[in-house]
């Protein structure tokens, strides 16, 4: 409760400094600080703190980094360590704090203000939790920082490139013949939100799903969540809990025998919706409805879809 507490306490904090942004604003949801008027040629996506930049955040600016590096600017991206594999796969260069002071342009998120205040290479800050934000928000940030920086946008691919990383035989337990539900009921962003109802809700519908299609389930989470957690899980038929990283999450939510996803609105599901499949979620709702209708219009998927429910059911609609 302790470090929920401090977390969302900071959450404030930066919620104050980025109202200061407002006067900055060159669009709805993008700020620009230390205006200059060179040419852009090189640009850093940087966004290397967690708690302001969870693993799902990451894939959202995929589609823009791509978009960039095919209209030939020197792109560097400094992600959360974890994630730095990801971005390396796909042939990315990876940058540090060394890179801020010398490079033409910044794209970051608005939660990195506090941190890039005294920086005075150009930036340009995104808020990406905007509800003003009227298309899917992959496609919202490549249209608005290509009008920003004066490229075309005409053709361009919003869905997030898939790792394919190799796994190191992490995964050789599931077997060839057997159909499975990835399960997850744990959640960073927003956990404040998700209480003991939660839970019930949420372990009940896998239950159920589960007893439905004879597909095993698979738990997944971190160490810390299970030595956090006391529940005994019963109906679960492989504990990966703790036993995988997030290079194996990648394969396992790849693999053809894997065919539904049940949990929060977080990295998992937006694995499942790159890979054009099925999750079953629970919405933990947000604070202001405008918000909420945001996030389920525009974030799930975070891409234009022409089914977006062949992608995701939220199981407090099914219940």
């Amino acid at each position: 409760m302790k470090v929920n507490f401090f977390y969302n306490l900071k959450k404030i904090f930066n919620k104050l400094e980025v109202f200061k942004l407002r006067r900055h604003a060159i669009d709805s949801n993008l700020f620009l600080l230390n205006k200059k008027c060179n040419q852009v040629k090189s640009i850093l996506l940087y966004f290397p703190d967690y708690e302001m930049m969870h693993f799902g955040d990451h894939l959202f600016f995929e589609p823009l980094a791509r978009h960039l590096r095919s209209h030939g600017y020197k792109l560097i991206i400094s992600p959360i360590n974890a994630m730095e594999f990801y971005f390396q796969d796909l042939g990315y260069r990876i940058g540090d704090d060394s890179s801020l002071e010398n490079i033409d342009l910044i794209i970051t998120k608005v939660e990195f203000i506090g941190a890039l205040k005294k920086i005075e290479s150009q930036i340009l800050f995104i808020d990406t939790a905007s509800s003003k934000i009227k298309l899917p928000l992959c496609n919202d940030m490549i249209e608005k920082v290509s009008e920003f920086l004066g490229v075309q946008y005409v053709d361009y691919n919003p869905v997030p490139s898939y790792s394919y990383v190799v796994n190191e035989g992490n995964l050789s337990f599931l077997g060839e013949n057997n159909n499975y539900i990835i399960f997850n009921n744990y959640i960073d962003s927003g956990s404040i939100r998700s209480g003991s109802t939660h839970q019930n809700s949420i372990i009940d519908f896998v239950k159920n799903l589960k007893d439905r299609t004879g597909f095993k389930v698979v738990h997944t989470g971190s160490n810390n969540d299970k030595n956090c957690d006391s529940r005994v899980y019963d109906f679960v038929d492989i504990d990966i809990r703790g036993k995988t990283s997030i290079k194996d999450l990648f394969t396992l939510c790849s693999l053809n025998n894997v065919i539904y996803n049940v949990s929060f609105d977080g990295f998992q599901m937006h694995l499942f919706f790159i890979q054009n499949k099925k999750s079953f979620v629970l919405f933990r709702g947000r604070l202001i409805k405008k918000n909420e209708e945001y996030i389920k219009k525009y974030v799930n998927p975070p891409f234009l879809h022409d089914n977006p429910r062949s992608l995701i059911e939220y199981i407090e609609d099914i219940n």
